[in-house]
């Protein structure tokens, strides 16, 4: 369990899965962005669909790692979908996105997968 990364169709998928540390996600985020397999550029989702660990987080390491996307906004579009089905990470993860942006990455949270692919694949976000 932890923090695993795959590259799928010009997508780096992450997902967070039971107890992990706060420094994991920047270290396999930084990881993925220097594996020779890695898209230029590449496609961002987050799925914390198993994640035990986000919901005990506080709101200042996510707002850390939110803002740890901006140096890498253009390397992965500028956008990051996010799957969070569960209520008390959707909360959390659109929390997250309002930090994101302040750092150029436009950030979307869905509750499937699906949507954040179709979302990530689509015309790009409008900028508010």
């Amino acid at each position: 369990m932890g923090v695993e990364y795959q590259f799928k169709d010009g997508v780096l998928m992450m997902s967070f899965a039971g107890q992990y540390g706060p420094g994991e996600v920047t270290e396999r985020f930084l990881a993925a962005m220097e594996d020779p397999a890695c898209p230029r550029p590449v496609a961002l989702l987050v799925d914390v669909s198993r994640s035990e660990s986000l919901a005990t987080r506080p709101s200042e390491e996510i707002k850390r790692v939110a803002k740890f996307l901006g140096p890498y906004a253009d390397r992965i579009g500028g956008r990051c979908a996010v799957v969070a089905p569960a209520d008390v990470q959707f909360g959390l993860s659109q929390m997250g996105s309002v930090h994101s942006e302040g750092v150029g990455v436009t950030s979307r949270v869905f509750r499937s997968r699906e949507d954040a692919l179709a979302w990530l694949k689509g015309a790009p976000a409008s900028q508010a």
